[in-house]
C-alpha cells in the first residue's frame, strides 16, 4: 500500500488530465524507434511473466483450492491488475511532471528515481520511494526464488511446499536459497540493475511462446478445467499478445544489443 504515495503525488501535482488521457492513446514513436519498441516488449514481458503461472498454480495446489475459489480469484485478478495499472499510470504522471522539469528526459540509473517524490513530499518522498522500491524488489525476489524451487522440486518429484520445514523438503529449500544467492551475483559483478531488469523482461517476452502456449492448451482442455475453458475471445487475445511480444522481442533485442545504426 505504500506505493499509493505515487497516486497521491500524481493528484497533488494537478496535471492536465485531458493531456494525460491523450497521452494514454497509443501512437508510433517519432524517434528512437528501436528503444521504444524494446521498452514496449519489456513491459509486456513484465506483465505476462511465465513464472507467475508456476508460482500461482503451485500455491493453489498447496492450499488445496477447488472450484469454490474461482470467484475470489477472478476478483483478485481484476483488483490486482487495476491496482497495479493505477500505480503504473501514477508513476508515469509523476515522472513526466517532476523529472522533466529537472532536465531528466530519460532515466538511465536508479539513482535518478528518488527525485520523483522529493519535490512533493520533501525528505519523506525519498523514504517513500526507497520503501516502495525495496518492497517491490523483495516481493519479486521471493516469488521468483519460490518459482525456481517449485519448478525443480516438481520436475524431480521431490517433496515441496513453502509451509514445510526445511528438513521435510531439503531439495526445495536448497534450490530456493541458492536461487536468491545466484540472483545477487550479477549485481555483485557491477552490472547495472536497471538495464539488467529491462533486458531480462525483454528476454521473458521472447520466451512467452515456449512457456505460455502449453498453459493455453491446458486452459482449453475439458479434462482439466471442465466447463471453465477459455472462450474464443480469451484465446485470441492471448495468442495475439504472445505473438506480438515474441516478434517485437526477436526484432528489438538484437537492435538494443548491437545498435540500430
Amino acid at each position: 500500500l505504500v506505493t499509493l504515495c505515487f497516486v497521491v503525488g500524481a493528484v497533488m501535482l494537478k496535471p492536465d488530465w485531458k493531456a494525460v488521457a491523450a497521452g494514454a492513446v497509443p501512437s508510433l514513436p517519432a524517434h528512437d524507434a528501436a528503444n521504444y519498441w524494446f521498452m514496449a516488449v519489456s513491459i509486456l514481458g513484465a506483465s505476462i511473466s511465465p513464472y507467475l503461472f508456476m508460482f500461482y498454480s503451485s500455491g493453489a495446489i498447496e492450499d488445496k483450492w477447488d472450484k469454490s475459489y474461482l470467484g475470489v480469484n477472478r476478483a483478485i485478478a481484476w483488483l490486482g491488475m487495476t491496482f497495479g495499472g493505477t500505480i503504473s499510470v501514477s508513476v508515469l504522471i509523476v515522472s513526466a511532471l517532476v523529472l522533466a522539469t529537472h532536465g531528466i528526459v530519460q532515466v538511465d540509473d536508479y539513482h535518478q528515481l528518488p527525485l520523483m517524490l522529493i519535490p512533493i513530499f520533501g525528505f519523506w518522498g525519498f523514504v517513500l520511494f526507497v520503501a516502495s522500491l525495496g518492497i517491490a524488489c523483495f516481493g519479486a525476489a521471493v516469488e521468483v526464488g519460490l518459482q525456481q524451487a517449485y519448478l525443480v522440486a516438481q520436475g524431480f518429484g521431490w517433496d515441496w511446499g513453502e509451509d514445510l520445514k526445511p528438513r521435510d523438503d531439503p531439495g526445495f529449500s536448497t534450490v530456493y536459497t541458492v536461487s536468491l544467492f545466484l540472483a545477487a551475483i550479477p549485481i555483485m559483478l557491477g552490472l547495472d540493475p536497471l538495464k539488467l531488469t529491462i533486458f531480462s523482461m525483454a528476454l521473458t517476452a521472447a520466451s512467452l511462446p515456449l512457456t505460455v502456449v502449453p498453459f493455453l492448451f491446458l486452459l482449453n482442455d475439458e479434462r482439466y478445467v471442465g466447463e471453465h475453458r477459455n472462450g474464443i475471445v480469451s484465446n485470441a487475445a492471448v495468442i495475439f499478445i504472445i505473438t506480438l511480444a515474441f516478434v517485437l522481442a526477436v526484432v528489438t533485442i538484437p537492435l538494443q544489443i548491437f545498435g540500430d545504426a
